[in-house]
């Protein structure tokens, strides 16, 4: 009888993991340009030829709700059998003319994390406007996250050296999180580490200032379980990135 029993388990638990994504890759940009000037710039002609590997593929783009339910071993296979988030760091405006279209033909969802301050910058390099902001999200086809509001430096660093406290970066974080929901009219809990530094203190401040989605650089998959406050993910910044690469960081996380 008790060999009957533990077979029995057995069996429910390969068809609840036969039932579930294996895991989540988070895929990290920063600028679409067609010029590739630095290792953080990836070329519209790139970007394409990866969003059709993805979609030949089998992959299908996550909103950051459904990217919450699979960290939560929610998300059933018969929904979404290969999932992966798109995610950009800063909010470039070169995301805005070459991304966006791109994947609003292909269906396909993505997240931005903003240094909420360079909103509206067009100096030196270019970032999103409000109008942008607006009109990406009111497509359904971006949400948004804080990069911090005017932060955008290694923080942990930053305080070691005595150059911010807790109280400021505190300050910053909330302050980056309020003001994006002002303009979106819908809470933001998600949060990108600017270079992805972090440490406990910080994961302790960004959750007083009310983000419970955290996104780091630390490279890899991520898995059922595997929580919402070090969200990894896998980075394709730079136009060196060919589609091989691309398949290869899929297959081994990084």
């Amino acid at each position: 009888m008790r060999f009957r029993q533990v077979a029995w388990l057995l069996l429910l638990c390969q068809a609840v993991w036969a039932q579930s994504p294996r895991y989540l890759a988070v895929l990290c940009y920063h600028q679409i340009h067609p010029i590739a000037e630095t290792e953080m710039v990836t070329t519209p002609k790139r970007f394409v030829q990866q969003m059709d590997y993805l979609q030949s593929h089998g992959y299908q783009s996550v909103s950051l709700h459904q990217a919450e339910l699979f960290l939560a071993g929610k998300l059933p296979t018969k929904l979404v059998a290969k999932p992966v988030l798109i995610t950009f760091d800063d909010g470039y405006d070169g995301v805005f003319r070459y991304a966006y279209p791109q994947l609003k033909k292909r269906k396909m969802k993505a997240v931005t994390f903003l240094v909420v301050s360079q909103v509206d910058r067009t100096q030196s390099t270019p970032h999103l406007t409000r109008a942008q902001v607006k009109e990406m999200a009111g497509s359904g086809v971006f949400e948004f996250g804080s990069h911090t509001y005017d932060m955008h430096v290694p923080i942990p660093e930053r305080r070691a050296a005595g150059l911010t406290s807790a109280y400021a970066i505190e300050k910053d974080l909330t302050r980056s999180r309020v003001v994006l929901q002002g303009w979106l009219g819908k809470p933001v809990r998600s949060l990108a580490w600017p270079y992805g530094h972090y440490d406990e203190s910080c994961l302790k401040l960004a959750r007083r200032s009310g983000f419970s989605m955290i996104f780091t650089t630390d490279y890899g998959y991520n898995f059922p379980g595997s929580g919402l406050l070090r969200i990894r993910r896998i980075r394709l910044s730079s136009d060196f990135d060919t589609v091989e690469v691309l398949r290869s960081k899929l297959a081994t996380g990084g």
